[in-house]
């Protein structure tokens, strides 16, 4: 666990009570000397002291280690490798304090770097579509020609006071014909920008998706109700295995869908009868969602809630639970138990977190060929990159370049902390003659404890693969695959 963060709030909480050091150190068992090394951040804190602290303190666990601070530092840390503040040689290690010492201000900058970098995303986009798009140098000549054509004739009418009636009125037609193509320009230029400008906001969206699940741990139990009850109206137990053929009374009139695999035809069938039939449910838990009040977040939410309600009509919840206990939380084998593949056994592995009926603590991440994230489901204690590509050695990217096996990385990141990682790819295309493959791949991440009860855990001995979160922030000097120089060191 981070040793700033949760020294930090040790501290703090212990003066807030008014108790000193020596005293929580007799609570927690140990002597005052590590009590206070740990506080200065110069001592890792084990899970087993943090429960200690917590206990000591009158705090939950949750309340000391510091995932959700974690999560804020990567942010911080990524921040500090932008090129544009390079001169200012910012130190990525110092953003733990930086977060423990003013959580407010650091929530603060990590939301102006935000949307600094939408800003200048959005910007390059404009950019790109001035100097490329032909539409834009066809406006532009047509605008250039209807004020032309404006302004001579303007000119004309205010320079010859003689002008017969008849020509006086064409004229007069001319400029009316002219001005109106020139706004029919207008109006299209201005529909070209806001589409661009909607296209070009299309990460801010996805990462208050991110937070909205996040939050919600990965877990809308509104939407596992509404696919039991469509399981139902089906005529279908939780238990039983579903066909895409069950599906067919709420998908009259629709066309059937068209994938490579049943697996993949079978998810494409349980969204649209998601989609046609529960709708009420999804704009409910849109509504319950306060990030998501902007249209194009409300839009992409609705399509990541409508995959999520689809995964839960083939998989209920508590089959599910059931069948992945038994298995040792094994995705390949869920994957062929509920016949949708392995990226839905992951994403199921991830929303298993309801109290006191939850599985292992897990993370998704899927891929594309370039290593783009076409969607994430994180942990605080996992971070994934905002902006450009992970580290190269984690297993998900392994996998693009073998689909069909399934790998598994015991992967220790510069911190100390270990994660599991299990990654397989699969071709997600129509299977056309012809058509190129789209190749995905799916990263299910298991912190290295949460992964102990499953059939990956680590095993007695096993050396993890020194891994990084991406170049620009790892600190591995010596890292053969680095493609980017850090931004210290």
């Amino acid at each position: 666990m981070s040793a700033p963060i949760v020294g930090a709030r040790i501290r703090e909480r212990r003066r807030a009570l008014g108790v000193t050091q020596a005293e929580l150190a007799r609570r927690m068992g140990i002597s005052a000397s590590y009590l206070n090394l740990i506080e200065s951040a110069k001592r890792g804190v084990s899970p087993r002291l943090v429960r200690a602290a917590a206990k000591a303190l009158g705090l939950p666990p949750e309340a000391l280690d510091g995932a959700a601070e974690r999560r804020l530092a990567g942010l911080l840390a990524e921040m500090a490798a932008d090129p544009d503040f390079a001169d200012l040689a910012l130190d990525p290690a110092q953003t733990a304090e930086l977060v423990a010492r003013a959580p407010g201000w650091a929530r603060a900058l990590a939301r102006a770097w935000s949307a600094s970098r939408e800003k200048s995303r959005m910007l390059d986009a404009l950019s790109d579509r001035l100097a490329h798009d032909p539409f834009l140098s066809d406006a532009v000549h047509r605008m250039l020609t209807n004020i032309a054509a404006i302004r001579s004739t303007s000119e004309i009418l205010a320079a010859v006071e003689d002008i017969e009636p008849p020509q006086r009125a064409r004229f007069h037609h001319i400029l009316t014909e002219e001005s109106a193509r020139l706004s029919e320009v207008a109006q299209s230029l201005a529909q070209f920008f806001d589409a661009d400008r909607a296209g070009a906001r299309a990460a801010a969206p996805a990462e208050e998706i991110d937070e909205a699940f996040l939050a919600a741990d990965n877990r809308f139990d509104r939407l596992e109700a509404a696919a039991e009850a469509l399981r139902a109206r089906l005529g279908l137990g939780l238990e039983a295995a579903l066909d895409p053929a069950a599906l067919a009374p709420v998908l009259a009139g629709q066309p059937a869908p068209r994938a490579l695999s049943r697996e993949e035809t079978l998810r494409a069938a349980a969204r649209a009868a998601v989609l046609s039939t529960c709708a009420e449910a999804l704009e409910a838990e849109l509504d319950a969602r306060p990030p998501l009040r902007a249209e194009a977040a409300r839009r992409r939410a609705r399509e990541a809630l409508a995959d999520y309600a689809a995964d839960a009509l083939i998989a209920p919840y508590g089959p599910f639970l059931e069948a992945g206990r038994a298995a040792a939380w094994d995705a390949d084998a869920l994957a062929a138990r509920f016949g949708a593949g392995f990226d839905h056994a992951a994403r199921r592995i991830a929303a298993m977190t309801r109290p006191g009926a939850a599985g292992p603590r897990a993370a998704h991440m899927r891929v594309n060929a370039a290593g783009l994230a076409l969607s994430r489901r994180l942990l605080p204690e996992i971070v994934l990159p905002r902006y450009g590509a992970a580290c190269p050695l984690w297993a998900v990217y392994r996998a693009l370049s073998a689909p069909g096996r399934t790998l598994r990385q015991l992967a220790e990141f510069p911190d100390g902390a270990r994660v599991v990682f299990v990654a397989r790819a699969a071709d997600a295309g129509d299977g056309a003659f012809g058509r190129p493959e789209q190749i995905r791949a799916t990263l299910l991440a298991l912190p290295e404890q949460a992964a102990a009860d499953t059939i990956y855990a680590a095993r007695p001995g096993e050396r993890p693969e020194p891994v990084g979160p991406n170049c620009r922030i790892c600190p591995r000097a010596d890292c053969a695959h680095r493609a980017e120089d850090p931004v210290f060191g």
